[in-house]
């Protein structure tokens, strides 16, 4: 399986790269750089798992094409806001499917690969899913947040050419945040993007995300990179907001080693 999933890393980077000739676009060469770091967030976490060797394989294969509809989506509608466009999951199914890109893989494979992707920007599974999707689902899920946190620490941080984008076009005020939206992330539970208003919003929604990993590994690795005390040490001052920064601080500090 290792030959097989080198030529679809082969397959992904050409269409990739059809996007990217003479052009400059920020935006996708991180979208780009943003699926190899999931690749690489998924090898340590089913480092971890006791899984098939296939399974192991699928779950490359669902980290390999998860945002793979990122690119048309953009070059169509120069938008990652889901709401603004169409869902760039449905997006990667289409294109996965129009250019046979899972074709020469067994029904089960694809079954499974599909799934997963369809799957990966949930903020709830549906019920009763069989276990070998499930836990594909939930690899996706973690190794995908754990980049994006990275991401978005970077341009908090940074003001990068793609970050009006890649923030998904929240307002830009360093005290600004939404009562509801803390609210949700005190009690732990989940947050549309599209109720995202200001970018401390974003950064609180980001931050909560640490009660909805599924792996051990997840949050070790999240522990050590050490993106989220940055994210959450940017937050503005206020009593709610320091309840929250300790809770999340707390979660941290128990997966530190």
């Amino acid at each position: 399986m290792t030959n097989n999933y080198a030529r679809h890393e082969q397959n992904f980077l050409t269409y990739v790269d059809s996007f990217l000739q003479n052009k400059n676009e920020p935006c996708l060469i991180l979208k780009r750089e943003h699926t190899l770091r999931v690749v690489s967030n998924t090898e340590h976490i089913i480092n971890r798992l006791d899984l098939s060797e296939e399974d192991r394989y699928c779950a490359r294969l669902i980290a390999l094409y998860h945002d793979i509809g990122r690119f048309l989506q953009y070059e169509t509608y120069k938008t990652f806001l889901d709401s603004a466009s169409k869902n760039h999951a449905h997006i990667a199914i289409q294109v996965l499917k129009k250019y046979n890109m899972l074709d020469n893989e067994p029904e089960t494979i694809r079954k499974k690969i599909l799934s997963a992707i369809i799957l990966h920007n949930k903020l709830e599974f549906p019920k009763k899913l069989p276990e070998e999707i499930l836990v594909l689902a939930k690899i996706i899920q973690d190794a995908d947040k754990l980049d994006i946190i990275f991401v978005m620490a970077e341009n908090f941080t940074h003001s990068l050419p793609e970050k009006d984008s890649v923030v998904l076009h929240v307002k830009d005020e360093p005290e600004a945040y939404s009562e509801h939206i803390l609210d949700l992330a005190i009690r732990k539970m989940p947050i549309k993007y599209t109720d995202l208003v200001y970018v401390n919003d974003f950064k609180i929604l980001l931050c909560g995300w640490i009660f909805g990993l599924h792996f051990k590994e997840s949050l070790k690795l999240l522990s050590r990179q050490g993106y989220l005390r940055a994210i959450l040490s940017s937050l503005p001052d206020g009593q709610d907001i320091r309840i929250f920064q300790s809770m999340i601080n707390k979660e941290l500090c128990i997966n530190d080693f």
